[in-house]
């Protein structure tokens, strides 16, 4: 079937959500690996899009800044640059594919397409979320601890977390929890967890991967985050691969995704006809051995934009 979608590339080229600030360039070296070129090669309609980045004399929270929430002024500032980028691709009918950037960015990328959907379908509309991740991300300033804001971004998704965040786009949450999944997470804090446990959470951990087989792991997760909702977006963090493939990672965690295993949540994401957004983050340039990290987010976005096997 020939994907009549249009795509528009869009870097977030933020680093300050962690202590590895080098995933801020991680869309200017995807654009120099020709990831414009290679989606393009794939026959589907997708322009090179703009990457959006801090002013390079904004100051860093190093000192006197909320230890609990390290970087706030800067990830406020942000989103101001960011969204009204992404609101223009969603206008003119493309679907935003972001290349990150730390997972702080989640924040601003999907308080948009939760906008946007609401703007589309009625306020009643809801969004889904499948956050694929090593990592739960789901802290607020009293569980987090490094205070580091790409730790906390599924939280104020869901209305949890600092105001100035939870309030972006004008409205919270912009997913309920039930409509939020988590998939090959491994490493959580004692925060993450009893939030999980209290609230039902859905959480897909690398022990349901191992008994139950991705395929269907990754069955479950869609059907829920599409099951309620009028749109989902994937949000993928190249840590939940094992790190002997993703090596290019602030938080590496031994026991994750195998290369086939991850591509398969991507071709499967790209087949449901609601897929509003996906974004690949965490992959810091800095830190890769041989290109490996690098080729891996390459061949991710080509499955998520429908490149298949056969």
């Amino acid at each position: 079937m020939k994907n009549l979608r249009s795509y528009e590339l869009i870097g977030a080229a933020f680093g300050l959500g962690s202590d590895n600030r080098g995933t801020s360039r991680a869309p200017s070296v995807l654009r120099a690996a020709g990831v414009f070129e290679r989606l393009r090669k794939l026959g589907v309609a997708v322009e090179p899009g703009v990457d959006i980045a801090l002013p390079p004399d904004f100051p860093l929270d190093l000192h006197g800044g909320d230890p609990k929430l390290r970087n706030l002024p800067g990830m406020q500032e942000f989103a101001r640059l960011m969204m009204p980028e992404l609101r223009a691709i969603y206008s003119r009918g493309a679907m935003p594919v972001v290349m990150g950037g730390d997972h702080a960015l989640s924040m601003v990328t999907i308080s948009v397409a939760a906008e946007v959907l609401k703007q589309r379908h009625g306020p009643d509309a809801e969004l889904g979320v499948l956050w694929v991740d090593a990592h739960g991300d789901i802290n607020t300033a009293d569980t987090t601890p490094s205070g580091n804001l790409h730790g906390m971004p599924g939280a104020v998704l869901m209305g949890r977390g600092d105001p100035s965040l939870v309030s972006l786009g004008g409205f919270a949450p912009k997913v309920k929890t039930e409509n939020f999944v988590l998939m090959g997470v491994r490493d959580l804090d004692q925060g993450e967890k009893d939030y999980i446990r209290s609230s039902g959470l859905t959480a897909f951990t690398m022990k349901d991967v191992d008994m139950w087989g991705i395929g269907e792991i990754a069955r479950r997760a869609f059907n829920q985050v599409t099951r309620n909702t009028k749109g989902f977006v994937v949000s993928f963090d190249v840590d939940v691969c094992d790190p002997h493939l993703a090596p290019a990672v602030g938080t590496p965690v031994r026991g994750g995704f195998t290369f086939r295993e991850a591509h398969l949540v991507m071709e499967m994401a790209a087949e449901l006809p609601s897929l509003m957004s996906v974004e690949l983050v965490e992959f810091n340039p800095v830190l890769d051995n041989q290109s490996l990290t690098c080729e891996l987010a390459l061949s991710l976005l080509e499955s998520a934009l429908g490149k298949s096997i056969l």
